[in-house]
C-alpha cells in the first residue's frame, strides 16, 4: 500500500512539473508569434509630387529591424507652375526638363519605441538611414516617352530621419504613417527643369503611406 502512495505521489509531482514546463514553454512560444513587419508597398507624397516604392524588413529583435527600401518619384523646381491656354491645354512656362528621382534606396534602420506604454496594435517608430540617389532627366521640348531616347543623370548620396507610427489591423497586416525629411543635394551643378534656375536640393518633407505586410 505504502509502495502504491509513493508511486502515485511521484507521478502527480511528475504531472505537475510537466504541466508548468509546458505553460512556461506555450507563454515563450506565443512571445516569439507576436507579428513583425515583414515587407510594405510605398505610397510618398511630397513637395516633388508623388511616388511609389517597397521595403522590406529584416528583424534583429522584436523593437530594432534593419530596412532596404526602394522608390520611384517625380521632381520639380519649386518655382515651376502650370498654366492653361485658351485652347485648355497645360502649360508649364520656361519649362526645358522633365526631373525623376529613380531610384531612391533607403537604407537604415527603425526601432520600435514605447512598447510598454501603449496598445500592441499601436507602433510608434523612428528610422534613419542613407539614400543613394540618381536623378535623370528628359528634354521637356520631346513628347513623353520618346524622350526617354535622350535621357542623362545624375547621382548622389543622401540621408533620411523620421518618425511614424503603425497600426496592426490583424495577424498578417499592418497600415503605416511616416512623416520623413530626406537631405538630398547635388553637389555641383545642379539640374535645369527650369531655364531660370538650376535644381541642386531633392530632398524635403515627405509623407509615405504604407500597407504592412506581417510575418
Amino acid at each position: 500500500m505504502k509502495t502504491l502512495v509513493l508511486i502515485l505521489s511521484l507521478l502527480i509531482c511528475f504531472n505537475i512539473a510537466y504541466a508548468q514546463e509546458k505553460s512556461k514553454t506555450n507563454i515563450k512560444l506565443k512571445e516569439k508569434r507576436e507579428p513583425l513587419n515583414n515587407w510594405s508597398i510605398n505610397l510618398l507624397f511630397s513637395d516633388n509630387g508623388f511616388g511609389f516604392g517597397g521595403t522590406k524588413y529584416f528583424n534583429l529583435s522584436q523593437d530594432v529591424s534593419a530596412i532596404a527600401g526602394i522608390f520611384f518619384s517625380g521632381a520639380k523646381d519649386d518655382r515651376e507652375f502650370d498654366q492653361t491656354d485658351i485652347y485648355g491645354n497645360s502649360i508649364t512656362p520656361f519649362k526645358v526638363n522633365r526631373l525623376f528621382m529613380v531610384p531612391v534606396l533607403n537604407l537604415g534602420m527603425q526601432f520600435r519605441l514605447f512598447r510598454e506604454d501603449v496598445t500592441d496594435n499601436m507602433r510608434p517608430f523612428l528610422n534613419f538611414g542613407i539614400a543613394p540617389t540618381a536623378v535623370i532627366y528628359t528634354p521637356y521640348n520631346e513628347p513623353f516617352f520618346s524622350s526617354f531616347k535622350y535621357t542623362k543623370a545624375k547621382y548622389t548620396v543622401g540621408g533620411f530621419a523620421g518618425v511614424g507610427v503603425d497600426y496592426v489591423t490583424s495577424k498578417t497586416s499592418a497600415l503605416s504613417f511616416n512623416l520623413r525629411y530626406y537631405y538630398i543635394n547635388l553637389f555641383g551643378e545642379g539640374i535645369r527643369s527650369i531655364s531660370t534656375n538650376e535644381k541642386t536640393q531633392f530632398g524635403g518633407i515627405y509623407f509615405v503611406f504604407s500597407y504592412n505586410f506581417l510575418k
